[in-house]
């Protein structure tokens, strides 16, 4: 199902950039920078700690229920209220309106939690695959339809609401809770306890994942912001659907399997090849043919922000596979460990996005390149004791698939070299993608039949 939806989201997405400018990207960059802030206080973590409970009853569902409708009611009138200041702050005042428009989501996240929660601890992953195929289909659809009749950065806007209502209207049907909430939380405070560790978590990671648009709204303006603000969601796009599909299912199973600590263990490096059989061949081969990928599919406009695109598809799957050790932490219940990832994360990344952002938008993404190794060095170290593995095990774990993949992206550079640069872009283009991935598949068969073999049998399977 995420297949399909991301099929017909990347082809309508690569029609959409090149129908919008760079601007309007920049405008979107802006004023999400604030509605996802908050949306990582909206849920506080209560739809993790109803999946991480070992029990759950139905009085605690509703004192949830009336919990998530409070904070998200108060988080909707502050945005609505404080969008001039949003404004303000990037200089831009276009961004009140688009503030105020987006705001509308927290109150429609607030009926999801509880449905959503409820299926995941029912290991049902059908029904909400359906829900995000057709959430999927109807933002892509909307946003197309807007952007070819004029509509500029609203049709991005619009696209996002129509996602969110889609969302909220499929989980209740598909798993309604149609019971009063509840507005005293008495008896909750393990729930709230995890949540808030949850929660706290994810503003710190929100904080450093989006400093370089923080940084880049502040010193880059609109166009460059844009540009930037587009390289690293077209990097970012196959390492998060990849990584939410494991993410989405592996923390349940790991709640469910966390008094077993060798079976435990076992999983978490099945999923780290896994990942990693995914990922560093697509990225890293994404950013291998960006010079031809980018003005074939986006456009010559977008050509400035081929480089920048390239370093941060470089190190896009180890900061995906930093968040999947987010996940099998708090699938244990240590939250804890998650949160103090992610404070070094938000220390070191922010430090390093203050000084590159002074070098434009390259400047930005070499941020990322330098400085995220460091992050998941301490990672691994803080996740090592929970699990009982060694960091040798997870980087072998990694090892094959990125051998596998490096050994890829030089043959691509090195095919490029003798063709005609005169000749046409998509010519080169579709030979040197080709190239490969007959590379990839004949290095995987020489030094990672394991982990070909796993994934033959997860797909059987």
């Amino acid at each position: 199902m995420r297949l399909l939806s991301q099929v017909f989201a990347w082809a309508v997405t690569i029609v959409v950039i090149r129908v919008l400018s760079p601007a309007d990207y920049g405008l979107l960059a802006m004023a999400t920078v604030f509605i996802e802030f908050l949306a990582m206080i909206a849920e506080f973590g209560i739809g993790t700690a109803l999946i991480q409970a070992s029990e759950i009853d139905d009085s605690k569902l509703r004192k949830m229920f009336g919990f998530v409708i409070t904070v998200n009611v108060t988080l909707f009138v502050v945005m609505w209220s404080s969008a001039p200041i949003c404004a303000e702050f990037f200089r831009e005042p276009r961004v009140t309106a688009i503030v105020r428009v987006l705001s509308v989501q927290y109150v429609l996240m607030s009926f999801s939690v509880i449905p959503q929660a409820q299926l995941s601890r029912r290991l049902d992953y059908k029904g909400p695959s359906l829900i995000e195929l057709s959430a999927a289909m109807t933002a892509s659809a909307t946003t197309l339809v807007l952007a070819l009749l004029g509509a500029g950065v609203w049709a991005l806007v619009w696209g996002s609401m129509a996602a969110a209502l889609c969302r909220t209207v499929g989980f209740n049907l598909l798993s309604p809770f149609v019971k009063w909430p509840v507005f005293a939380f008495g008896g909750t405070r393990e729930l709230l306890v995890f949540g808030g560790n949850v929660t706290a978590t994810r503003i710190m990671w929100f904080f450093y994942s989006q400093a370089d648009i923080i940084v880049g709204g502040r010193l880059l303006g609109n166009d460059l912001l844009g540009l930037y603000s587009v390289a690293a969601d077209l990097a970012s796009i196959p390492a998060r659907k990849t990584s939410a599909i494991i993410n989405q299912v592996s923390f349940p199973a790991f709640a469910r399997i966390q008094q077993d600590r060798p079976r435990y263990a076992a999983s978490v490096l099945l999923a780290v090849r896994s990942l990693s059989f995914i990922l560093f061949p697509v990225l890293w081969g994404m950013s291998s043919v960006a010079p031809e990928a980018i003005p074939v599919l986006l456009g010559e406009k977008w050509l400035s922000a081929t480089v920048a695109f390239q370093l941060l598809a470089l190190i896009m799957p180890i900061r995906m596979m930093a968040s999947f050790m987010n996940t099998a932490a708090q699938g244990i219940g240590r939250a804890d460990i998650a949160a103090k990832q992610v404070f070094i994360a938000s220390v070191v990344m922010t430090a390093a996005l203050i000084v590159g952002g002074h070098w434009g938008v390259i400047g930005l993404a070499m941020a990322w390149l330098m400085g995220f190794p460091f992050v998941f060095i301490a990672a691994m170290r803080l996740f090592r004791p929970v699990i009982g593995l060694r960091v040798r095990d997870l980087l072998a774990a990694m090892g094959r698939p990125a051998l596998a993949g490096a050994g890829m992206a030089v043959g691509v550079t090195l095919l490029r070299i003798p063709l005609e640069p005169g000749s046409s872009a998509s010519v080169r283009l579709a030979l040197l993608t080709v190239a490969g991935i007959v590379a990839y598949a004949t290095l995987t068969w020489l030094i990672n039949k394991r982990g070909y073999r796993e994934i033959v049998g997860m797909v059987k399977g």
